[in-house]
C-alpha cells in the first residue's frame, strides 16, 4: 500500500461529488448512526466514524467515540485512506512515520490503529472512509470477517448518500412540476370511479380552489358545494351524464367560491374518461385551470363595446390600408350630424374643415401622427355635417392585432367647446386679476414649482425677496427664497412648507424678510400644492402680502396694552403701600390690612388673565387648568381666609387662546356677584360645577345665600354682553343665565377641543 498525492483532478471530482450529494454540515441521522454502531460492535472499536473530506476539512456525519462533527483535514487519516484502492489499515500510528508526529496520536485522544473502508461514488469518486480506530495497537489488524463486513457499511453508506440523492432529485423535480403547474395555472386530479367517486387532487388544484392540504380527498358532494349556486345544477348533471354515458372526454366552464377567500373564481375543466370492456366509467383523469382572467376580458370587451355604444363622447375607427372609416357610434352622429349609414365607409378627411389646408395635411394632425407614434392627444376643429365648426379634444391610438399587424386607428372626439369659451374667459378674468395686482404694491404672486425645486415670481415677490425680476420670471431656487426669510423664522417657516408639501395641502403663515439695505418687512404667506395623479405635491401657487404696516400697529397696541397695564399694576402697588402706612402703628388694624393686602394681590394676579393679550404675552399664561383659573380669580373673594366658592367635578387642561376669554367670562360673574349677588352678603357662596360629557365640558355657576332675585334685568350690562360674545365667537360655546328666585345659575358649555 504506497501513500501517493491525490490528483487534483480527483479532488475537484470529490469535492464536486460532494457537493452534489448536500451532505456537507447536515444534521445526524439516525440511518447513519446505526451504521456506526454496527462498525464499532463487529470491529470492537471504540471509535466509528462515517468521514467525508472536504476541501479544508473532514466532515463527520456520523461518529460514536470522538464527540466532535469535524476536524482539519492536514491531521486527518482519512485523507490518506481516500488515495487507495481498498481497505486501509494502520495496525499501529505511533510506527508509521506518516502519522507518528500527528497531534491527534501524540496527544488527545492518543489514536494508535486505524481502519477505513473507501466510500466511492457509482462513477468511483472516492469522497471519504467508513473508518473504525482505537487506543491500542492492533498489529494483527482486522479479521476478514470485520474487513468485509466494514467494507459492506461503507456500501450502505453510499447507498443511503444515493438514496438521499434520489429523493432530493425527485423532490426537485416535483417541485419543478409544480412550479410548471403553478405558472400555467394547472390543477391536477384524479377520481376513481369503481366505487362511488374517490378524488386525489394536486397541490395546485388545492391553490387553485382555496383548499387546505388535508383537502386533497374531498368527497364528490364536497366539490359541488363550491360550484357557484347558478351553475351548480348545470355543471353536476353534465358531469354526470359524462360519467353514465359512453363519453370519454369532458369538458367545462363554471364558477367557484373558494373557502380560503370567498373569492369567485372561473374553472375550465379538461378531463379523459378510462372505460372497461363494458363501456364502464373506470378513471377520471384531468385537470383544471383558471380562465378568470380570460373571462373578466371577454366581459371586459363586451362591456367596452356597451361603453362604446353609449359613450358620450364620439367614438369611431379608421381602416389602415384605405383610410376610411370603419365604425361609428351614437355619440358622433350626435356631434357631426352624420349617421352611422352615412360615415361607415366614407375617407378620413369627411370631418375636416374647408380652412384652405389639404385633407392629407389635415389628417396628418390625427391620423398619420396616430399611424406613427401609436397614440396622441390633440385639440382641434372639425366641421359638421351642417357646416358649423366643433372645437374637439382628440384622442387616437394605433390598433394592432394579436399577430402585431397594424388594423387602423381608433379615434375620440369630446366636444370642447364650451370648455374653450371658459377658458377664454377664464383668462380675461386672469388678466382682470393681474391689472388689480398691478395696482396693489403690497401683493406678490409666485409657483412653488416643487419638483423643479424653484420659484417662479412676479415682479413684487421679487422685489419682497431681494431678486431681479427677470430673475423670478425665469425661475429662481427655492433655497434663495429661503434664505431672504429672517434668521428667526426660517426654520419654523420651512417645516410648515414641508408639512403641505407631504400632505399635499395648503399652508398659511406670517414672517419675516429681510431686505438687501437691511431692513425687515413683514409678509403674509399662503398657497395650496398641488399634486398629481399619485397624490405627491407638484407645484403650489401662492401669493405673499406685505403686512408690515399692520404688524407694526399691533406692536403699538401690545405696547400701549402693557403700559396700561404697568400703570393699573404700579395702582395696585400704591394702593398696598397705603393700606401698610394706614395700618402702621395701629394693632387692631394689622388683620384687617392683612387680609385687603392679600385681596389687592389676588386683584392683580387676576388682572394679568382679564387684560388684553397679544401672541406673545398670551404664551406666559398658558397650561393652566380651568379649577386652577377659577382658583386664581377667585382669591379676592376670600373672607377671614374662608373661600367663599366651591370648586366640584371635573376639570379641564385650557390653552393661552381660551384663557383669557374665560378669565372675561368668570370676572364677570365673580364682579355682579359681588355688587348684586351671593357675594354682597356675608352669608352668601357660589357652588361651581364641572362636567365632561360626549366631548363638551359643561361648568355650572350656582349662587346660593344671596339675597333673593326679582327676576332677569331691565338691561343687559356691558359686562354680561360682552362675556357672551367671547363664549360664542372665541369659544365656539354659549352662555345661558337661569334668574332663579333663590340665587342665579349661569351655564357655560364648549366642546373641549376648543378649550385646550
Amino acid at each position: 500500500m504506497n501513500d501517493r498525492a491525490e490528483d487534483p483532478f480527483n479532488k475537484a471530482a470529490r469535492l464536486a461529488a460532494l457537493r452534489r450529494y448536500g451532505i456537507l454540515d447536515t444534521p445526524p441521522e439516525e440511518a447513519f448512526a446505526s451504521v456506526c454502531q454496527v462498525a464499532s460492535r463487529v470491529c470492537d472499536a471504540p471509535i466509528a466514524v462515517v468521514n467525508l473530506i472536504d476541501d479544508e476539512r473532514q466532515f463527520f456525519k456520523a461518529e460514536i467515540g470522538l464527540g466532535v462533527r469535524e476536524t482539519p483535514v492536514d491531521v486527518s487519516i482519512c485523507a490518506h485512506a481516500i488515495l487507495q484502492r481498498d481497505l486501509f489499515v494502520v495496525p499501529d500510528t505511533t510506527r508509521d512515520p506518516r502519522f507518528a508526529c500527528n497531534p491527534l496520536v501524540t496527544g488527545n485522544p492518543h489514536l494508535r490503529f486505524y481502519a477505513g473502508a473507501l466510500l466511492e461514488t457509482p462513477e468511483g469518486v472516492a469522497i471519504g472512509t467508513m473508518c473504525v480506530l482505537d487506543y491500542k495497537p492492533r498489529p494483527a489488524g482486522l479479521t476478514a470477517e470485520q474487513a468485509e463486513v466494514l467494507r459492506a457499511l461503507a456500501r450502505q453508506v453510499m447507498s443511503l448518500l444515493e438514496q438521499r440523492r434520489l429523493i432530493a432529485s425527485l423532490a426537485e423535480r416535483e417541485a419543478e412540476l409544480e412550479r410548471l403547474h403553478r405558472i400555467a395555472r394547472i390543477g391536477a386530479l384524479h377520481v376513481d370511479l369503481r366505487d362511488g367517486f374517490k378524488n386525489q387532487r394536486s397541490p395546485e388544484y388545492l391553490q387553485i380552489h382555496g383548499l387546505r392540504p388535508e383537502d386533497a380527498d374531498e368527497s364528490h358532494a364536497d366539490w359541488v358545494r363550491r360550484i357557484h349556486p347558478d351553475d351548480r345544477a348545470q355543471v353536476e348533471q353534465a358531469f354526470v351524464d359524462a360519467v353514465r354515458g359512453q363519453n370519454t372526454e369532458y369538458e367545462a366552464e363554471y364558477r367557484i367560491i373558494r373557502p380560503s377567500d370567498g373569492e369567485v373564481r372561473w374553472i375550465a375543466a379538461s378531463a379523459t374518461i378510462e372505460r372497461d370492456a363494458n363501456g364502464r366509467a373506470q378513471r377520471l383523469v384531468g385537470v383544471h385551470r383558471d380562465v378568470t382572467d380570460r373571462k373578466q376580458a371577454e366581459t371586459a370587451n363586451a362591456q367596452l363595446a356597451a361603453i362604446v355604444s353609449s359613450s358620450v363622447h364620439a367614438i369611431f375607427s379608421i381602416s389602415a390600408t384605405e383610410r376610411r372609416i370603419q365604425t361609428w357610434n351614437q355619440s358622433a352622429t350626435d356631434l357631426f350630424g352624420y349617421t352611422a349609414a352615412e360615415a361607415i365607409g366614407a375617407p378620413v378627411s369627411l370631418l375636416v374643415p374647408d380652412d384652405g389646408l389639404t385633407a392629407s395635411e389635415n389628417e396628418t394632425g390625427v391620423f398619420d401622427l396616430a399611424m406613427r407614434h401609436g397614440h396622441i392627444d390633440l385639440e382641434t376643429v372639425r366641421r359638421r355635417k351642417d357646416g358649423s365648426l366643433v372645437e374637439v379634444a382628440a384622442s387616437a391610438v394605433r390598433m394592432q392585432g394579436a399577430d402585431g399587424r397594424v388594423l387602423g386607428v381608433s379615434v375620440i372626439f369630446r366636444d370642447i367647446t364650451l370648455q374653450k369659451e371658459q377658458e377664454r374667459a377664464l383668462r380675461a378674468s386672469e388678466e382682470r386679476l393681474h391689472l388689480a395686482l398691478d395696482a396693489s404694491e403690497r401683493i406678490g404672486t409666485c409657483v412653488w414649482e416643487i419638483q423643479a425645486d424653484r420659484v417662479v415670481a412676479d415682479a413684487r415677490f421679487s422685489r419682497f425677496f431681494g431678486v431681479e425680476e427677470a430673475q423670478g420670471a425665469a425661475g429662481i431656487p427655492t433655497q434663495a427664497v429661503f434664505d431672504a426669510i429672517h434668521d428667526e423664522d426660517r426654520a419654523r417657516v420651512m417645516r410648515e412648507l414641508a408639512a403641505a408639501v407631504e400632505k399635499a395641502s395648503s399652508y398659511e403663515t406670517e414672517y419675516r424678510v429681510t431686505q438687501k439695505d437691511g431692513s425687515v418687512r413683514w409678509v403674509a404667506a399662503r398657497g395650496r400644492c398641488q399634486p398629481d395623479a399619485s397624490g405627491r405635491a407638484m407645484r403650489c401657487p401662492g401669493t405673499v402680502v406685505d403686512i408690515t404696516d399692520r404688524k407694526q400697529a399691533e406692536e403699538a397696541r401690545e405696547l400701549l396694552t402693557r403700559e396700561l397695564s404697568h400703570r393699573i399694576k404700579n395702582i395696585f402697588t400704591v394702593v398696598n403701600g397705603l393700606v401698610t402706612l394706614s395700618s402702621r402703628g395701629r394693632p387692631e388694624a394689622q388683620n384687617f390690612a392683612a387680609g385687603l393686602r392679600d385681596r389687592l394681590f389676588a386683584l392683580a394676579q387676576a388682572h394679568e388673565y382679564v387684560r388684553p393679550h397679544s401672541p406673545e404675552s398670551a404664551s406666559t399664561i398658558g397650561g393652566e387648568t380651568m379649577f386652577g383659573l377659577l382658583r386664581l380669580l377667585f382669591a379676592p373673594y376670600l373672607q377671614e381666609g374662608h373661600a367663599r366658592v366651591e370648586i366640584h367635578g371635573d376639570d379641564v387642561a385650557i390653552n393661552e387662546k381660551s384663557a383669557t376669554a374665560l378669565a372675561l367670562i368668570l370676572h364677570e360673574q365673580a364682579t355682579n356677584a359681588m355688587k348684586y349677588g351671593c357675594l354682597s352678603v356675608e352669608t352668601g357662596r357660589v357652588l361651581v360645577t364641572g362636567r365632561i360629557q360626549d366631548g363638551v365640558y359643561r361648568l355650572t355657576w350656582r349662587e346660593v345665600g344671596g339675597p333673593p332675585v326679582a327676576g332677569a334685568p331691565q338691561h343687559t350690562g356691558f359686562g354680561t354682553v360682552l362675556a357672551a360674545r367671547s363664549a360664542a365667537g372665541q369659544l365656539g360655546g354659549e352662555l345661558r343665565h337661569d334668574w332663579a328666585s333663590d340665587g342665579l345659575e349661569v351655564v357655560f358649555s364648549a366642546p373641549i377641543a376648543n378649550l385646550g
